[in-house]
């Protein structure tokens, strides 16, 4: 199995992208938001890979994070989701949004998802409430996730801050604006927490 692919970024477009690793060139439809992030073509890339195989297609598939590809997985994993309309919801929706609305329980969001009908939205809650995880990282576009502080001190900061009632999308913006600033990424939890409070 393949876990990621690292290269330089031969061609990107919308749905796809063609990664040049020692002279290979391997082609993976993407999402939308891997697209957005990818660095420009000559620039070296990371993309971590799903291999789907079925009698008729081999394609192989890249994510920019783990995160992505894990919920592209769980998608996938639900009867009559295929990799198209997987790639289509996380091309459409970012993984924070999409485990909120399935831990609200809240179809109209999904539904307005091209491929997702009434059925299919509550398929999805029915099957994946519980079940997703997202944190508040994308990860870089040449390294895929990286860590944010020691043992995850960016992640526990965020759930300390959500734990005391702060709006979820005040805190994942403060967080991640912390990241980009902070000059030491080896910080402690409070020290994440007092930088993001600033931030809210």
């Amino acid at each position: 199995m393949i876990d990621f692919i690292r290269g330089i970024v031969a061609e990107k477009e919308p749905t796809l992208a063609s990664i040049d690793a020692n002279g290979v060139g391997y082609e993976l439809l993407i999402t939308l938001s891997t697209y957005e992030k990818l660095p420009s073509v000559g620039s070296e890339a990371r993309l971590f890979t799903h291999f789907y195989v079925r009698e008729d297609m081999q394609k192989l598939y890249g994510f920019l994070t783990k995160a992505e590809r894990e919920i592209f997985r769980q998608l996938i994993g639900v009867s009559s989701i295929g990799p198209k309309t997987a790639i289509s919801i996380l091309s459409k929706i970012s993984p924070e949004e999409l485990v909120k609305c399935l831990a609200i329980g809240d179809p109209s969001r999904l539904t307005k998802i091209p491929g997702v009908g009434a059925k299919t939205a509550e398929r999805l809650i029915l099957e994946l409430r519980g079940k997703l995880r997202a944190g508040p990282f994308e990860g870089s576009a040449a390294g895929g996730i990286h860590a944010t502080g020691p043992v995850g001190a960016g992640n526990e900061a965020c759930e300390a801050l959500l734990s005391l009632g702060y709006n979820e999308k005040q805190v994942f913006k403060a967080i991640e604006c912390v990241r980009q600033v902070a000059p030491d990424k080896e910080m402690p939890v409070e020290e994440w927490i007092r930088k993001a409070l600033q931030v809210i």
